[in-house]
């Protein structure tokens, strides 16, 4: 094998344009590894991460691509492919402007979002140049550091201006959606807001599914429930959202307990709930539900609107086909929020699980996990080092699937699919010769609506002999029925 790697000096590229190249050069034949990142000292380190040796003294406003080939010609050859995929994608583009150009270009009426997807170094001087000019802030960048998130979201609120993220995934603004989200049908009905990215999209597709209307849900960024951050740009959004929508939910993981006061105190005179998923709890104060399951929180909206909940989801019996050796419960997840959440509904109903995105510290999970029982978020850092999240290229993820389920010690096999834009167009790729010796149990979070063809997604699952639910909660409560025997 042999490593290649060009630099590319001077020149801008989005994160997620890189991402994709990766993802193509990976498909090459003789390709065996492949990388395409701005060269921050970041990024460099997550290179060596994953087995690369990149060339010192590459500049940071430069890009970095590497391969790992079997030959100099295969390597040559794909260093070349990323080249040209990142010409071509950038002379496509249509009605280009620069920043500084961009105030020009905003009517009275328009809410001007900028998508900022840069390396997290980058963020805060293009975020305050944004702000200055009036453009709220969708920020897809992670890593970006706490004391630049602070001065962007004091900034943004002193001017009445959104700042979603850093680490933003996910927004739906008067029915228009950014970055992953969902099609969705829109209304007034629920607005949310949240720290947590697939926590808001599995939420709203629930209560989509549910016939509840949503047009607005933002996401404010993994960090804004922290203790560090105080909830700025949640206050801020719930604000904005005021007289947006009948209810108002907030969905979060592992809040800050003063901030999640604050914010209880903030919105509980009207009808609201607050979702801090994972927790046990659900009581009301005021006008505001808590809870820790999206699944109760939609229940729960539709006895407060006098509907009723959708049909149940149906599901085979498996438990004659799983051997008494079958002892081992293995979930695999490219939603974080969704891990989380089936760790919590494993535990409650008495099936404990390791995970390296864990409820405690008890059950981190550490290199030797092949005889333990285990929740994966597979779009963490250790797993997405040099390549796309498993969201956009869910062969990674899928791959582990396939190697699990023909174990003769694994008794279940959990995982999500998440549909919607931004997500891959096909997210069953790698799934081929999927085992059915465990019992697998599929949950996917989309509507009828996304491109992807939910009913399609759904049939092929069935057809490879997956129990398949409409929510990640049914999912992992049916896991657990599994495991206990109770089916």
């Amino acid at each position: 094998m042999v490593e290649i790697y060009h630099v590319i000096s001077g020149r801008y590229v989005d994160s997620v344009l890189l991402m994709r190249v990766s993802r193509e050069m990976e498909k090459l034949e003789g390709t065996r590894k492949a990388g395409c990142m701005v060269a921050t000292e970041e990024n460099i380190g997550l290179f060596r991460d994953a087995g690369f040796t990149p060339p010192a003294g590459t500049e940071s406003n430069s890009v970095l691509i590497g391969v790992d080939a079997k030959d100099e010609e295969s390597g040559k050859k794909a260093i070349q492919h990323a080249l040209d995929l990142i010409d071509r994608s950038q002379s496509v583009a249509v009605n280009r402007h620069s920043l500084d150009e961009i105030p020009g270009l905003v009517g009275s009426d328009d809410f001007p979002v900028l998508l900022v997807s840069t390396a997290g170094e980058f963020v805060r001087e293009v975020g305050m140049k944004a702000l200055g000019f009036g453009l709220n802030l969708h920020i897809f960048s992670s890593n970006v550091p706490v004391d630049d998130e602070l001065e962007l979201k004091h900034l943004g609120r002193e001017k009445g201006l959104l700042v979603m993220g850093p680490d933003s995934g996910t927004a739906i603004i008067n029915g228009k959606g950014l970055g992953f989200s969902n099609a969705l049908k829109g209304g007034s009905d629920v607005a949310v807001v949240g720290s947590s990215g697939t926590g808001i999209q599995e939420l709203t597709v629930q209560l989509d599914r549910a016939g509840l209307g949503v047009s607005y849900a933002i996401d404010v960024g993994s960090n804004d429930m922290t203790k560090e951050v105080q909830g700025i740009m949640t206050k801020q959004t719930i604000a904005f959202l005021n007289q947006k929508s009948s209810m108002l939910m907030i969905v979060c993981k592992k809040p800050d307990s003063s901030v999640r006061e604050k914010i209880i105190e903030m919105i509980k005179d009207r009808p609201s709930a607050f979702v801090s998923l994972g927790s046990n709890e659900r009581y009301a104060i005021g006008k505001t539900y808590v809870t820790g399951m999206i699944d109760d929180v939609v229940e729960h909206a539709l006895g407060s609107m006098g509907r009723k909940p959708p049909a149940e989801d149906s599901a085979g019996h498996p438990s004659s086909v799983i051997g008494s050796v079958r002892k081992l419960l293995k979930g695999y997840f490219v939603g974080g929020s969704l891990c989380y959440q089936a760790q919590a509904i494993l535990f409650k109903m008495g099936v404990p699980v390791y995970s390296n995105a864990p409820l405690s510290s008890e059950y981190e999970l550490y290199d030797n996990f092949g005889g333990k029982s285990l929740c994966i978020d597979a779009g963490a850092e250790e797993y997405v080092v040099g390549r796309p999240h498993p969201m956009i290229d869910p062969r990674s993820r899928n791959s582990m699937l396939v190697k699990e389920s023909d174990r003769d010690d694994v008794r279940v096999l959990l995982f999500d699919i998440i549909l919607g834009y931004g997500s891959a167009e096909n997210p069953l790729e790698g799934l081929d010769g999927i085992s059915s010796g465990p019992a697998l149990v599929a949950s996917i979070c989309g509507t009828d609506r996304d491109f992807q063809n939910y009913a399609d997604v759904e049939r092929k699952l069935r057809r490879m002999g997956a129990n398949v639910f409409s929510s990640a909660a049914k999912a992992a409560t049916y896991s657990a029925e599994l495991m206990r025997g109770d089916r």
